[in-house]
C-alpha cells in the first residue's frame, strides 16, 4: 500500500513540474531520438566491420588452405585420384600461408588493428582424402599430431556442415574482435576448400 501511495505522488510530482514548463516533453523525446539514433549508427557501423572482416578473412583461409594442398602427383598420374600427400606438411604450409596473408608478426598479432585485435590462433585443420567411397579424415594440431579416422563418401561432413564429396581442406581460426563500446568477445572464422573442384578450374 505504501509503495503505491508513494508511486502516484511521485507520478503527480512530475506531471506538475511538466505543467509548469511547457515543452518538456519534447525535449526529452527529442534527446530519446538523438540518443536512438546513434546508437542505431554505430550498431550500423560495427556491422559493416564485422562484414568486411568477415569477407577479408574468408578470402584468405581459401588462398591458405590451396596453398597447403600439396597434392600426391604419383597417384594422381596413376589413378586421377587427388590426395594429400602429408597432412602434417600440409599443415605446416597452411600455418605459413595463413600468417603471410593475414601479415600476422611473430606472435601471430595483426598489424591491422581494425580488422583483426590481438593473437590468432588455428583452432582446426582438417584434411578429407577421398579414394572412391571412403573418406580418410586426417585433423592435424599445432604439435604436429595427427587425428586419423575413416568414413563411407556421404556420411562425413565438416564442421560448417557441408557434406564431403571430394578430397578437401576445412581450417578455422579464431581471434578476438573489439566492439564499438570496448567490449571484446573471441570470434571464429572457418572455410571448407573441395580441392578437386579449384584443381579441375585451375587447368
Amino acid at each position: 500500500m505504501w509503495k503505491r501511495e508513494c508511486q502516484r505522488r511521485k507520478t503527480e510530482w512530475c506531471l506538475k513540474v511538466l505543467r509548469r514548463r511547457p515543452g518538456q516533453i519534447e525535449w526529452v523525446l527529442g534527446c530519446f531520438m538523438t540518443l536512438f539514433l546513434a546508437i542505431l549508427i554505430c550498431a550500423q557501423l560495427q556491422a559493416e566491420s564485422y562484414r568486411a572482416t568477415s569477407l577479408y578473412l574468408e578470402d584468405a583461409l581459401a588462398a591458405s588452405n590451396l596453398a597447403s594442398a600439396v597434392i600426391d602427383i604419383e597417384e594422381y598420374g596413376i589413378s586421377h585420384v587427388v590426395e594429400i600427400e602429408d597432412p602434417v606438411a600440409a599443415y605446416r604450409v597452411f600455418c605459413n600461408a595463413i600468417k603471410g596473408n593475414l601479415q600476422l608478426n611473430e606472435q601471430w598479432e595483426s598489424g591491422n588493428r581494425y580488422l583483426l585485435t590481438g593473437h590468432v590462433t588455428v583452432e582446426n585443420y582438417t584434411v578429407y582424402n577421398v579414394n572412391g567411397d571412403v573418406v580418410s579424415v586426417y585433423i592435424v594440431n599445432d604439435g604436429g599430431v595427427v587425428n586419423h579416422w575413416q568414413g563411407t563418401l556421404g556420411t562425413i561432413a565438416a564442421p560448417d556442415g557441408v557434406v564431403i564429396e571430394n578430397t578437401s581442406i576445412y581450417s578455422e581460426i579464431s581471434f578476438p574482435v573489439q566492439g564499438s563500446f570496448g567490449i571484446c568477445v573471441t570470434a571464429h572464422k572457418g572455410k571448407l576448400v573441395d580441392i578437386v573442384s579449384e584443381w579441375l578450374l585451375s587447368e
